[in-house]
């Protein structure tokens, strides 16, 4: 899975197995496409001692230019789900909210809707079922070098760093390339929004990487400025043999498996239909190769 940023990208492994429903939430909200355009509205990176590196937060609002004559930015909601139960649950605690994990943000016991955070520190005093809240469970975590981008998030000036506050839920929001000295200065392009969070090689977002995604790959093969659903499984503007690498390490697997950057043995069926779906991607070379 890919969070595509102003800031950057990163992927995320997701624990399937270990905390389902909370997986099954966030890629609920992921398939709608409900995260495309929202903004990390909480940046923690501070000069408290314990709260410096603490977390980034997002997928909880829009922002808005203002329109005239207002001067002011507006906000939207992600419209939100009913919430879900914590998980595992029970007084279980699930997996530890280190360094690189996301977790689902929440105002109390069960209360998990569509708001994630991503642990910029070690936050593991967030795992107890004890605690006020019920506890955090880690449900994924950063793949790769992604935490330098979680992290360039996380060193953003906030609102109180030019000398003015914003009420909640936005008085830590992270600002980019800002310089004005109140609110009324503040516009989309200085805020950090996430584009779109996806699933590699789910090109037809059906949660899960079947034929029916082997298809769309052929049917594109070689087109330049494709978009993802087209198949441009690693987001270079072109469907090539690497989108299918990417395909096939995935097939058979729900989104929640799927990553550029994972793979795992395919069963004898995969296999064989992967082999041929890279037979025809060869072939399809082939054809545009003498028509050149």
């Amino acid at each position: 899975m890919r969070f595509d940023t102003v800031e950057g990208a990163f992927d995320l492994e997701l624990f399937d197995d270990q905390v389902p429903v909370t997986v099954n939430n966030f890629l609920g909200y992921v398939n709608t496409q409900r995260y495309d355009g929202s903004v990390v509205h909480r940046n923690s990176d501070t000069s408290d001692p314990v709260l410096r590196d603490f977390v980034i937060q997002g997928g909880g609002f829009f922002l808005n230019d203002p329109t005239p004559p207002s001067d002011t930015i507006s906000f939207a909601n992600v419209v939100t789900d009913p919430p879900i139960d914590d998980e595992p649950g029970g007084g279980v605690t699930g997996p530890s909210n280190v360094r690189g994990t996301i977790a689902m943000a929440k105002s109390g016991t069960d209360t998990v809707t569509s708001q994630w955070f991503i642990n910029q520190g070690d936050n593991s005093i967030l795992d107890s079922p004890t605690r006020p809240d019920g506890g955090f469970s880690a449900f994924g975590q950063v793949l790769g070098d992604g935490m330098t981008v979680v992290d360039a998030i996380g060193d953003l000036p906030l609102p109180s760093d030019f000398g003015f506050g914003i009420g909640a839920p936005f008085n830590d929001l992270p600002l980019r390339n800002f310089s004005g000295d109140s609110i009324d200065d503040i516009r989309e392009i200085h805020t950090v929004v996430v584009e779109r969070i996806f699933v590699f090689a789910d090109f037809n977002h059906d949660n899960s990487v079947n034929s029916a995604d082997l298809a769309i790959l052929n049917n594109n093969f070689g087109n330049s400025n494709a978009d993802f659903e087209d198949g441009d499984a690693d987001n270079d503007g072109t469907i090539t043999g690497k989108d299918f690498l990417i395909w096939q390490r995935a097939f058979g697997e729900p989104p929640t498996s799927a990553s550029a950057t994972t793979s795992a043995i395919p069963e004898p069926t995969s296999v064989a239909l992967a082999a041929c779906g890279l037979a025809a991607l060869c072939s399809r070379m082939l054809v545009r190769a003498r028509q050149a």
